[in-house]
């Protein structure tokens, strides 16, 4: 399988009180949203599905759209009423950018196989 980029059709901002964790590095990230795309497997056929997406502060601060959401984040400490519209632009420009990252497959085989033998 690989990953496909696709243009994010209604991306969904999940809405929390507690900061979403950064699958990369494991620390605390800002927001998350879920990002629609699609793969095309061995069959070379393609499976639509959607993905969590983290903004991390410290991953992606080198990504233009995201780094310019986490200095709008460090100036803002929340979206309120007041800074809705502006808080939407640069959410939907980070989204707009945000990619779905290439499957690893070994890394999901070694994890398929953990599930198998128990130890995870």
């Amino acid at each position: 399988m690989t990953g496909d980029p696709l243009t994010p059709r209604s991306v969904e901002v999940v809405q929390s009180t507690d900061p979403p964790e950064c699958g990369r590095c494991g620390r605390a990230g800002i927001l998350s949203a879920r990002v629609p795309h699609n793969l095309v497997n061995a069959r070379n056929e393609t499976v639509m599905g959607v993905i969590t997406v983290v903004l991390c502060p410290r991953c992606d601060i080198g990504q233009p759209e995201a780094g310019a959401l986490i200095a709008w984040f460090t100036v803002n400490a929340e979206i309120t009423d007041e800074n809705l519209m502006e808080a939407a632009e640069f959410i939907h420009a980070w989204a707009s950018a945000a990619r779905v990252p290439v499957l690893n497959e070994s890394a999901l085989e070694a994890e398929f196989k953990a599930w198998r033998e128990g130890s995870l």
